[in-house]
């Protein structure tokens, strides 16, 4: 076994004693990059500052150069777009264990940032400036590998949005939503406004109004102010079939 091999696995999950705070961190979060890091990865990954921003602030402008890499702890951040008559869209949520897929194509291509990105809770991550991020993908093999595993990855998701927002009616990709979130909430009453799902699907109040109520109408989903209660799961299933074959 090679020097560098053994190195690597000093420093893997499997064995936390021989890491930094900051890295047990990480590897809690990120198993995959921790384990298979080289020594070069594991140097740069020991820049990284610890840093915090409270709920509702925005951490990444549209348009702004992108200067740092964040590796999420704990929180969750709102990744979206602004149309020309003010309206938002939702396009990708990062959760601890996952990466910014538009920072990587920022820092990748040296472009400003292109959407705006939000804590939508109190985050706690780790940041690495964007130069100490270029000298990773440039030196480290098992880095650049990661890297490019988890774009590829999301851009996957980001092609599944796109096709959604192209050729999906907006009565299905909002039943789709509230199914998803219904799922999280075990069927308890969703805590959310007509406005909050207008900016999920980039579209306006005024038309997520009348497509709830549709749903209601047809005793899916029962409405009341500021929560939405589910009234017959297999009626919203069924709904979402009925769109996708018509």
């Amino acid at each position: 076994m090679s020097a560098r091999h053994t190195a690597t696995h000093s420093v893997s999950v499997g064995m936390p004693g021989r890491m930094s705070d900051k890295l047990a961190r990480l590897a809690a979060r990120y198993p995959d990059l921790i384990a298979g890091s080289d020594e070069q990865a594991i140097a740069l990954l020991e820049q990284a500052d610890q840093v915090g921003f409270a709920a509702g602030t925005v951490m990444f402008h549209e348009n702004d150069p992108c200067r740092s890499f964040l590796w999420m702890l704990e929180g969750s951040v709102r990744v979206y777009k602004h149309s020309a008559d003010g309206r938002e869209v939702t396009l990708y949520r990062v959760q601890p264990g996952e990466l910014c897929v538009l920072s990587l194509n920022a820092l990748l291509g040296n472009r400003p940032y292109p959407a705006q990105a939000e804590a939508e809770t109190d985050v706690t991550g780790l940041m690495l400036s964007g130069s100490a991020f270029l000298r990773g993908v440039e030196e480290s093999a098992t880095f650049r590998t990661y890297a490019l595993k988890m774009l590829t990855d999301r851009l996957h998701d980001m092609m599944t949005l796109v096709s959604d927002i192209a050729f999906h009616r907006l009565h299905l990709r909002l039943a789709c939503l509230l199914g998803q979130r219904f799922e999280r909430s075990r069927g308890k009453p969703l805590s959310v406004t007509h406005a909050e799902l207008a900016r999920e699907l980039g579209t306006t109040r005024e038309v997520i109004s009348r497509i709830l109520k549709e749903f209601e109408h047809q005793r899916c989903v029962r409405l009341s102010r500021g929560r939405i209660h589910l009234v017959s799961q297999q009626g919203l299933d069924w709904f979402k079939q009925e769109e996708q074959s018509s």
